[in-house]
Parts: C-alpha cells; structure tokens; sequence
C-alpha cells in the first residue's frame, strides 16, 4: 500500500512539473510569436474572412471593436517599420484576455442550431 501511496505521489510531482515545463514553454512561445511585441492581443490575430468572426465582431461594443482596429493598423505600421514598440506598449498577459472567444463560440453553436434546424 505504501507504494501505490509513493508512486501517486510521484504522479502528481511529476504531474505539477509537466504543468510548470508547459507553462514556461507556453509563455516562451507566446513571446517568440512577437504579436505582443507589436501591441496585439490574441484574438486580434483572428482572419476576419470567417463568417462567424464576422458575425461575432458585429457583436462587440464599438469601443472594443475601434481599439481591435486601432491595435490592428499600429501593428501594421511598426511592421512596415520592421520595428516593434517600447517595451511599454507591449500588450502585457493581463491584457491579453479573451473578449471575442466567447461571442464566436455563440454565433458558431446559433450557426449549427440554424442549420439543424434547416434540415428538418
């Protein structure tokens, strides 16, 4: 019993130290990417040539929606520059939070609940 007990604890040792590995690798890759680097958050990376991101960014406020166009159009320009902004305009983890995600996981399931609905 002893060992089944040692070796679960070792699972999870090993476990927290697969999570930590993943998160350093994680945080590596979002950095090596440079979308931060030029001001952009993640979501801003999205093609607008989908039709459900289309959909979804008629959704957002238009505040949201005119800083997504702001931070697109400074990142354009410092690229073209092949530049990258001060360190403090780069858009920290903080601020690299999901606003658009969840609008085009909704627009997605209204979208199949559409078409199931159509078949019928």
């Amino acid at each position: 019993m002893n060992k089944m007990a040692s070796l679960g604890s070792r699972g999870a040792q090993s476990l927290s130290l697969g999570q930590r590995v993943f998160t350093a690798f994680r945080e590596w890759y979002v950095y090596a990417c440079g979308y931060r680097q030029i001001g952009l958050h993640k979501e801003d990376l999205l093609i607008e040539d989908d039709p459900d991101v289309t959909e979804a960014l008629k959704r957002i406020p238009e505040d949201s929606l005119n800083m997504r166009n702001f931070r697109i159009k400074r990142a354009i320009d410092v690229t073209m520059k092949q530049t990258i902004l001060p360190e403090e305009l780069w858009t920290k983890p903080s601020e690299d939070v999901p606003f658009l995600d969840p609008i085009i996981q909704q627009v997605k399931a209204e979208r199949k609940e559409r078409e199931l609905w159509d078949k019928q």
